[in-house]
């Protein structure tokens, strides 16, 4: 078959519409003269074995992998993994997540939260991969386990989402953005308060404790913003309390621009809110289960931000108010969040769509 240009196919199954990172490589690739295919229909776990309709999609991913030079992926997608594609067609596997706190794939074998060994071998689980994308030397250890990757298919690149972080958190979309959110919650504006903001992972068939956090913070000094995983949002109910946002009109990466304090757990987020250069704490209050039925790759207590790391809410709400006080020995330790930054994500990050649109054109 003759083509003409470049024909990329990008494929997911995290979301019905695409996703932060596929629309702006999207943009960019089609800037640069190329033929772009998207395929994006949210599949879960859950939904999986009740999708009979998902076949037909399947088949239509198969066909735009056939027909394209390279094909990126966010997530484990059936043809690129069960399916001879052909010689010439490069898979490359981006993810959805920039690092890889918490374990998946080939690490969670056997947990609850994985899959079993006989379905992962049934299914190659992310075989066929030619390479996969990652931000750090770190992180590259950790996804040659979960994707069962060689080193060398590992090409460090950052993803689209960094560029828009760091527009969000102080570049050219900061005011903008700042601007809308505070336009719809008013009450934000107060000067004498801090906003929190709180945007934990979700905990599958386990709701998320919002609620003592909400009580640890005192209602007077602080807002608190909740931003609960779009699959899980009905874990935590909300409650009706005037320092209380549940949020879901903006993104967690928008919140950046308005939040002074950000709060989260065994989620990605932890590593790309760094980008914003904000007081960061982790609030694992699971931390125990979470290790033992999900599995983490990341020991918080040996990481530079480990002070910052509370299973109490009574506690990690008192070292905010020490960190906000912005004296003595309460100080936030930004160095310490810029080292624990620098480990995860040490590429460099200006322009990390066009260097990662520049990579898929070359191969």
């Amino acid at each position: 078959m003759k083509k003409k240009g470049k024909k990329i196919a990008i494929i997911s199954r995290e979301s019905n519409s695409k996703t932060l990172d596929i629309a702006m490589l999207e943009e960019e690739l089609i800037r640069r003269g190329c033929d772009v295919t998207v395929l994006s229909r949210l599949l879960t776990k859950e939904k999986s074995l009740k999708a009979l309709g998902y076949i037909g999609h399947v088949m239509k991913q198969e066909a735009a992998i056939l027909a394209s030079d390279v094909a990126v992926l966010d997530t484990y997608c059936i043809p690129a993994s069960m399916i001879p594609h052909r010689k010439g067609t490069k898979i490359v596997q981006m993810w959805h997540a920039l690092g890889a706190i918490k374990q998946f794939g080939w690490q969670t074998i056997g947990k609850e939260g994985g899959s079993s060994e006989r379905t992962a071998k049934l299914m190659k689980m992310h075989h066929g991969n030619d390479y996969v994308v990652c931000a750090s030397d770190v992180t590259a250890e950790h996804f040659c386990k979960a994707f069962k990757a060689d080193r060398s298919s590992i090409v460090k690149y950052g993803l689209p989402r960094i560029d828009y972080i760091k527009s969000v958190a102080a570049g050219e979309r900061h005011d903008e953005t700042a601007s809308k959110i505070l336009s719809r919650y008013p009450h934000l504006k107060d000067p004498q308060k801090t906003t929190v903001l709180y945007a934990p992972t979700f905990r599958r068939g386990k709701a998320v404790d919002v609620k003592s956090l909400m009580d640890a913070l005192d209602p007077e000094k602080y807002d608190l913003v909740v931003k609960l995983h779009p699959l899980y949002r009905g874990d935590a109910e909300a409650q009706n309390r005037p320092n209380v946002v549940f949020d879901e009109e903006f993104s967690s990466y928008d919140w950046l621009s308005v939040a002074d304090v950000i709060i989260s757990d065994y989620s990605s987020y932890v590593i790309e809110s760094t980008l914003a250069d904000k007081p960061l704490f982790i609030y694992a209050y699971d931390l125990d289960e979470y290790a033992e039925n999900t599995g983490l790759n990341i020991d918080f207590g040996s990481e530079p931000i480990a002070p910052y790391v509370f299973r109490s809410a009574k506690e990690l709400a008192e070292c905010i108010e020490a960190a906000c006080a912005g004296t003595g020995s309460g100080t936030y330790d930004m160095d310490a969040l810029r080292a624990f930054r620098d480990r995860y994500i040490d590429i460099n990050t200006e322009n990390c769509t066009a260097a990662l649109a520049d990579f898929i054109i070359s191969i």
